[in-house]
C-alpha cells in the first residue's frame, strides 16, 4: 500500500498481499497467492467453537500478545463465516475451517523477521496466506494485526480447489479467482483484483459486524475492487456472489453477469479484466479506459434489471 494505504497482490505464490501501497504489486515466490489482511478483535462474541476462548482473550486485552489477537480474529471469523455461509460451503471446506490446525498455521513475526524469511515478498507486504494454509503477518500494530488476520481468514473461509480439467490444464480455486497451468506450463490468473476486492467486502462486514471499527477503517484495502464487487452484488444477487465466493457455483454469478450485459458471453471476462487495471495498472490511461468501461457496464446491468434508462 502506498499513503492512501490500500493492499495489493501478485501472481506469484501466495493468494495475496498485505501491503502499505495502493497499487504496488508485491511478489511472492512460486505459485498463487493468498489475501494479507490485518483486523481487530471484537468485544462481542456470539456463541459457539471458539466463543469462550475468544472472550477469555477479549478479558486480557490489554495483556494479549500480538499472536493471540490474531489467533482470536481468525477464530471468530471462521466462526462467524460457518455461521453466516455454511450453507455454500463443501463439507471438507467446513471441517477445515472447524479444525484448530488452521490456528496452528498462523504466526506474526516481526517485520525484520518476516522480510528475512519471505526474501522475495516486496518491502510493502504485511502478510499473507499461501495455498496451504499458512497464514504470516508482519507485527505492526495491534488494529492492523487484527485487520490482516481477518482478511487472510476470509481468503481460507472461501472456496478452494484443485483440479485437472478436461483438457488436462490444472486448475487452482481460490473464491472465484482461477489459476489455470496448461500442459506447456503457460500460467492463465484470472479474477484476481475482484477476488480481492470480495474477500474485502467480507472482511470488512465481519469487522464492523463485531464493532471493530478503527480495525476496519485503519487501512483502505482495494477500495475500487471492493466497491465494483459491493455494485455488483448489488445487480447480480447476493446469494450469487455467495454461493461463487464461498460455494462452487462460479457459473451461476458469472451466466447472471453476462445476461444483465444484454446477454454479452464476455462482459465477465472484461469486468474481471478491467477490475484487475484499476488494482495493479501504472497507467493513468488504462485506469480511465477501465472505469469507463465498468460504469458503462453498470448502467447496461442496472437498465436490465430496474428498467433504468441512465444515471
Amino acid at each position: 500500500m502506498r499513503e492512501s494505504r490500500e493492499y495489493s497482490t501478485s501472481n506469484t505464490n501466495s493468494e495475496t498481499a498485505f501491503t502499505n501501497e495502493t497499487k504496488e504489486a508485491s511478489t511472492v515466490s512460486d505459485g498463487p497467492e493468498f489475501l494479507r489482511e490485518s483486523t481487530e478483535i471484537s468485544a462481542e462474541v456470539s456463541g459457539g467453537k471458539y466463543s469462550s476462548e475468544v472472550n477469555d482473550y477479549l478479558s486480557n486485552t490489554e495483556l494479549m500478545t500480538s499472536q493471540e489477537i490474531a489467533e482470536a480474529a481468525h477464530c471468530e471469523t471462521k466462526e462467524n463465516m460457518i455461521a453466516e455461509h455454511g450453507e455454500c460451503m463443501s463439507d471438507e471446506l467446513k471441517d477445515m475451517l472447524e479444525s484448530d490446525e488452521t490456528r496452528d498455521k498462523l504466526t506474526v513475526m516481526s517485520s525484520e523477521e518476516y522480510t528475512q524469511v519471505f526474501e522475495d515478498v516486496d518491502v510493502n507486504v504485511l502478510g499473507h496466506c499461501d495455498f496451504e494454509g499458512n497464514i504470516y503477518m508482519k507485527d505492526i500494530s495491534p488494529e492492523i494485526v487484527k485487520h490482516v488476520s481477518t482478511h487472510e481468514t476470509m481468503h481460507l473461509c472461501a472456496n478452494r480447489e484443485n483440479y485437472y480439467s478436461e483438457n488436462g490444464e490444472y486448475v487452482q480455486v481460490s473464491g472465484v479467482r482461477e489459476i489455470t497451468t496448461n500442459e506447456d506450463g503457460m500460467i492463465s490468473d484470472n479474477n484476481q483484483g475482484l477476488n480481492e476486492g470480495l474477500t474485502e467486502m467480507y472482511t470488512m462486514r465481519e469487522l464492523l459486524n463485531r464493532g471493530e471499527n478503527n480495525a476496519a477503517y485503519l487501512i483502505s484495502s482495494y477500495s475500487e475492487a471492493r466497491m465494483w464487487s459491493q455494485r455488483m452484488e448489488k445487480l447480480a444477487g447476493k446469494e450469487r456472489v455467495e454461493a461463487a465466493y464461498f460455494g462452487q457455483d462460479r457459473e451461476g454469478l458469472r451466466s447472471e453477469f453476462n445476461r444483465l450485459n444484454d446477454g454479452n458471453e464476455k462482459a465477465w471476462e472484461s469486468f474481471s479484466r478491467d477490475i484487475d487495471l484499476l488494482e495493479y495498472s501504472r497507467s493513468e490511461a488504462e485506469i480511465e479506459q477501465a472505469k469507463w468501461c465498468l460504469m458503462s457496464q453498470y448502467s447496461t446491468m442496472a437498465r436490465n434489471k430496474y428498467g433504468i434508462k441512465e444515471f
